[in-house]
């Protein structure tokens, strides 16, 4: 009886634990509220933003008069961003690891541009997937890397597709890209921390 008066706490306990750990919500990257340079139609993305690193990738206002990739890479509002000079573009994790799920992409001068996506974790390449992207509309692609620490982009091939002025050059489009970080284990570890008295308990009273 005694055994059995301690299983029923002992399991609240832990369902209790495990519901209090927070969800950590899913974040959508837009990137309309970059403010872009009037004249030069492009800025810098910050080195930090939106709780990420950031490395070569430029928020483009792209004019509407010029049908490129630039015009239909763009799936919410205003912004959507490029890497720079069609060199690679880099995504990190700032103390906190982060799961990558999907993103809009569009060859910004080439149709059928290869985007490469790799995602690493602690040094060691986790994800590895080439998508093939258009250059008059933005297609999703899901990537469900989890639990990485750095994101990378490289764009190469593909075959011009005629746009005018400017071009052509290997840059992807970006847009509305989904992402959530990894949730803390501290509720886990406690829960854990305080299951083991407990089940030891458990077993001196079946001894």
């Amino acid at each position: 009886m005694k055994l059995r008066s301690l299983l029923l706490p002992f399991t609240l306990f832990v369902l209790l634990a495990l519901c209090s750990v927070p969800a950590r919500s899913q974040t959508v990257v837009t990137f309309d509220d970059l403010v872009v340079h009037p004249i030069d139609l492009f800025t810098n993305v910050p080195n930090v933003y939106r709780g990420l690193g950031w490395s070569n990738f430029f928020a483009e206002a792209p004019i509407p008069m010029w049908t490129n990739g630039y015009f239909y890479g763009v799936v919410s509002l205003s912004n959507a961003v490029a890497n720079g000079a069609g060199l690679p573009a880099e995504i990190d994790a700032v103390g906190t690891n982060f799961n990558f799920f999907s993103a809009y992409l569009t060859g910004a001068w080439m149709s059928n541009l290869n985007v490469q996506v790799e995602g690493f974790r602690g040094g060691d390449l986790i994800y590895n997937l080439t998508v093939t992207a258009a250059a008059t509309n933005a297609t999703l692609f899901t990537f469900d890397y989890e639990d990485i620490d750095r994101l990378t982009f490289s764009s190469f091939g593909g075959q011009n597709a005629g746009f005018s002025p400017g071009g052509p050059g290997e840059q992807f489009v970006m847009d509305n890209l989904l992402f959530a970080f990894v949730p803390e284990p501290s509720t886990l570890l406690l829960v854990a921390t305080g299951a083991v008295p407990l089940a030891a308990l458990l077993r001196r009273r079946r001894g």
